[in-house]
């Protein structure tokens, strides 16, 4: 385990790390801060900040390996830049959502947990499952019924498939109230703060990959801010460090106009609110972000941006996208590069500049679940959900 501690968000008290879901003091988020004391040898060998989980709680983090970034020739000649693609769906279970489950699961056997729980729309649930089966420790996956992503992927791992009668809030919701029924670690719970570190990896390999530079801008999809925020604060952490010697990139995050609760709070100059989600970037369907005013900090200080996609560009420019680059994304990719093209039109990204845009999920498609889909169905309520383990309150 690395010198870290936890910091709440809100008070800044701080405790040792452990699977704990908020503040003790005021019930604030929390975030992993690390304490420097200059002796991790970094500047020496600054690969061992891959290879070892450096800047990451847990030392022996077992990341998956380093995904390709590709220069994409017909698009940089069509805008003028020079843009790079960061492919995450290159991953194990074709999203980024893969470096969460990593870091998730170094924490729970860290700590001791056998059990990791989340609640997706399909790409973070496919990613732990695969992690559990891989680990030997058991997953359970809550994913609401409405979804078009099939569960099939995370039941293959060999999960145990909850579709819940509701919306994604539900999953949230009863993912809440399981949390003091079980001791799991919960992806969005307890571990979360350990899980979303592994988001950085994605800066660190982009800058390794760029011979230790970073690009003058960074394109990415914000669903909770999460990814945005880990984006842009592994950046910082690699100037802070020395290891570039380049400023952090300017940030610019895209939101589908279907569900633009950080875009929306950027442009009114106000914290995000909730808002009903109606889009079908779904991975991006989020409508209560977490790391909210973390994505817009981000942009903020870097110089940077958030927008709005609407929803009748986000099919034909993730078309456009695979037809100049050769990369099928999914929905959120489509909207990063609408979002590029709309920031180089409007000037803010310059020509020459180097840019990456960061495909966080695969467009192909895994086959559907059948009526043999070992999933159950459940209300979004605990009780129904012990009564389907066959297990009911103490």
């Amino acid at each position: 385990m690395n010198s870290a501690l936890l910091s709440c968000r809100i008070c800044e008290a701080t405790q040792p790390l452990a699977p704990v879901s908020s503040c003790p003091a005021c019930s604030g988020p929390l975030d992993v801060r690390y304490l420097r004391d200059g002796s991790t040898g970094l500047l020496d060998n600054p690969q061992s900040l891959l290879n070892c989980g450096a800047l990451l709680p847990h030392r022996d983090t077992a990341m998956p390996s380093s995904t390709p970034l590709v220069r994409a020739p017909r698009i940089s000649a069509a805008l003028d830049v020079d843009v790079h693609l960061k492919l995450e769906t290159a991953n194990p279970t074709h999203s980024f959502k893969d470096r969460m489950a990593a870091s998730a699961l170094a924490a729970a056997q860290g700590f001791g947990i056998e059990t990791l729980f989340c609640a997706s729309t399909g790409n973070l649930g496919a990613a732990v499952a695969a992690c559990c089966a891989a680990a030997g420790l058991e997953g359970v996956i809550l994913s609401p019924a409405d979804v078009d992503e099939p569960v099939l992927p995370s039941a293959t791992y060999g999960a145990s498939v909850f579709t819940v009668r509701g919306t994604f809030e539900d999953c949230r919701r009863l993912e809440r109230e399981l949390e003091h029924l079980f001791p799991w670690g919960f992806l969005e719970g307890n571990l979360h703060p350990f899980a979303v570190e592994g988001i950085k990896t994605i800066a660190y390999e982009i800058a390794e990959q760029l011979g230790w530079e970073t690009p003058n801008a960074v394109v990415s999809p914000i669903g909770s801010g999460a990814l945005f925020a880990k984006l842009a604060q592994g950046f910082v952490e690699l100037a802070d460090l020395g290891l570039v010697d380049d400023a952090p990139p300017r940030m610019y995050g895209a939101q589908p106009g279907g569900c633009p609760p950080v875009a929306a709070a950027w442009a009114d100059e106000r914290p995000p609110s909730r808002v009903t989600p109606d889009t079908i970037a779904r991975s991006l369907a989020v409508g209560d972000p977490s790391y909210g005013e973390l994505a817009i900090g981000a942009a903020r200080m870097s110089g940077g941006a958030i927008t709005a996609v609407p929803e009748e560009l986000i099919e034909s420019s993730t078309e456009l996208l695979a037809e100049n680059s050769g990369v099928l994304a999914d929905p959120a990719g489509g909207v990063a590069f609408a979002a590029l093209v709309e920031l180089v039109r409007s000037g803010a990204i310059a020509p020459g500049e180097r840019v990456v845009l960061v495909v966080t999920g695969s467009g192909m498609k895994p086959r559907s679940a059948d009526a043999h889909s070992p999933a159950r169905q459940i209300e979004a309520d605990a009780d129904d959900f012990l009564a389907s383990l066959g297990v009911g309150r103490d």
